[in-house]
């Protein structure tokens, strides 16, 4: 085995710089694992965008020997039916709850993933992968049953990948963080810790689910209308909260939103949650009184169509909002998300509702470690390296200053972002290496990776001021001169229709003006006897530019159709 064979190697494809589509690579020989394969929403900037997923283009031809999955949520596992189009004979390994919801992901795309086999592994399982590595699940405490962390035994030593974790003492079920076993792993040796930086900056030990549950309780006692409860779909001890919010204060549950409706079944089916005979069906909600109804939803972080924005915007089918109703958010917003949500808030707040828990810490806990938590891993692991993972890059930084500021703790952290390479060698000296180039894969529809990031400045550019088409006709006459005729139309630009008869002579006039300008740049090309269509072209668009910016300062974005008859044969060549 040559020198490079004898390394491991860290590569994040997602994850570590951004919340969300977290995927790692861990490499050793010519074989290697993955833990997680994640999508991301879509930030402020990327108009249009569904979500975005990892660049799996460095996994080409390489020897992949399991894909890991630490837990359900879909920054997680969202992107696995994308990946799986390239790597289509990939073992999947995770615990029963978490293979439960990829099946049922899988199982939208009707029968293209029929044949995809997900290993199921209860914490405390050890199991071999290929010739060098060997995992174990380690359970861990987070917003979703079934979270577990990763041990891997390599051959220059035991990394260990956290996953998505809290320390919960008290959680509101019988499932505990095994601190015992990363303990024991710490004294046997950790080579590298993989740890969760999401809530690093925040003070002190995250705070129990069991506290949500004691607030939630007395907040269900509301009368005065319907409550709306909005939660992340597989966020099931949550939802398993609020269910139990509801039976204490003996009203009905109904779920509006797909996933929600989807994982709540699983969920119930395989023991993960009880909804204690409760439960109506949507469209028979208007049979009961209306205080006697909550309604979980989706749509926490204001994606466009979930059940919250439908609400929202008064066109969901069967829940309008009447005055005195309560919207309950027991969520936190993703970073990126803000905007959009703000907007949702303010049109439940338009339409009446009561609003509950956007400033409301105590409505919703994180499942992620605070800076106590990640202190006690550290404690208990010890490792001789440790890489913060999933945070965007101030998140990352300072869990590299928290940790190297205990005392008495010999480690040293590496900032890695996507892309960016660790490699460690057999005398278990860690350096940075070259990086790979990974760019982001957006999708959109049916559209994947065919998009690039200078796409999201033209989809700006029309949203902010619209865009005009003009279209030119240039034919010569039966004198040998040229007739010239342009019209223009927009969207998005300028006043189109309705009873404001001032505003529309203003446009009417504007266009008039547009078009004369451009007329005459045509005309003085002409005498020149400049016709090429690139240079006729230019000439609209600028002249058309020049004109509604010194009317209105506004540049819209311009598109010119041109048709040229009789004018220089190789110049017609140039409009095919």
């Amino acid at each position: 085995m040559n020198d490079n064979n004898d390394k491991i190697r860290i590569i994040p494809l997602g994850g570590v710089q951004e919340i969300g589509m977290n995927m790692t690579v861990i490499e050793y020989g010519n074989e290697l694992i993955i833990i997680d394969c994640g999508f991301m929403f879509p930030r402020y900037h990327m108009l249009g965008i569904d979500y975005v997923i990892p660049d799996t283009s460095y996994l080409k031809d390489k020897n992949i020997i399991g894909l890991i999955l630490t837990h359900g949520h879909e920054d997680h596992i969202g992107a696995i039916p994308h990946f799986l189009r390239n790597f289509p004979n990939i073992k999947i390994y995770g615990t029963r709850l978490t293979a439960a919801f990829l099946k049922a992901k899988l199982s939208d795309y009707k029968n293209e993933y029929k044949d995809i086999e997900i290993y199921e592994l209860e914490p405390r399982n050890k199991i071999k992968l290929g010739i060098n590595f060997e995992i174990e699940f380690i359970r861990v405490n987070h917003s979703i049953p079934d979270g577990v962390g990763v041990a891997i035994k390599t051959p220059l030593g035991i990394i260990i990948h956290t996953g998505d974790f809290k320390i919960d003492l008290n959680p509101t079920t019988d499932r505990f963080i095994d601190l015992y076993k990363f303990a024991e792993y710490g004294e046997k040796g950790v080579l590298l810790l993989l740890a969760d930086s999401t809530n690093c900056q925040r003070e002190g030990f995250s705070i129990s689910e069991s506290v949500v549950q004691s607030t939630i309780i007395p907040l269900f006692a509301y009368k005065d209308g319907m409550i709306i409860a909005a939660v992340f779909a597989s966020s099931i001890e949550r939802i398993q909260d609020l269910v139990t919010a509801a039976k204490v204060n003996n009203k009905y549950i109904t779920f509006s939103g797909r996933s929600l409706i989807k994982y709540t079944k699983i969920a119930e089916e395989m023991g993960y949650l009880n909804l204690y005979d409760i439960v109506i069906p949507i469209d028979k909600i208007n049979r009961y009184p209306r205080e006697k109804i909550v309604c979980l939803t989706t749509g926490t972080q204001g994606e466009p169509y979930s059940s919250l924005s439908l609400i929202a915007a008064g066109s969901h089918r069967h829940i309008k909002i009447e005055d005195g109703d309560m919207v309950i958010f027991s969520s936190s917003i993703i970073p990126g998300n803000e905007m959009v949500v703000t907007r949702m808030i303010n049109n439940l707040f338009d339409l009446g509702a009561k609003m509950v828990g956007e400033d409301k810490k105590l409505l919703h806990v994180s499942g992620h470690a605070s800076s106590e938590d990640l202190k006690l891993m550290y404690r208990l692991v010890k490792p001789k390296y440790f890489i913060p993972i999933h945070g965007e890059k101030r998140h990352l930084i300072s869990h590299i200053n928290l940790v190297e500021n205990l005392n008495g703790l010999n480690t040293k952290g590496f900032l890695l972002y996507n892309g960016n390479v660790l490699e460690i060698d057999k005398n278990l000296d860690a350096k940075l290496s070259e990086p790979i180039e990974i760019r982001n894969i957006y999708v959109d529809g049916k559209g994947v990776g065919d998009l690039e990031e200078s796409i999201f400045h033209d989809r700006e550019q029309l949203s902010l001021n619209g865009v005009v088409a003009a279209n030119v006709i240039i034919k010569k006459n039966i004198n040998g001169n040229y007739d010239i005729k342009i019209d223009t139309e927009s969207k998005g630009f300028i006043y189109k229709s309705g009873d404001n008869e001032s505003l529309l002579l203003k446009t009417e006039e504007l266009k008039k003006e547009g078009i004369n300008s451009a007329m005459e740049s045509v005309k003085k090309l002409l005498l020149k006897n400049k016709k090429t269509p690139s240079t006729i072209k230019y000439e609209v668009r600028e002249a058309l530019r020049r004109k509604y910016m010194q009317i209105i300062g506004r540049e819209p974005v311009i598109f010119v159709s041109l048709y040229i008859d009789d004018i220089i044969e190789e110049n017609k060549e140039q409009l095919k």
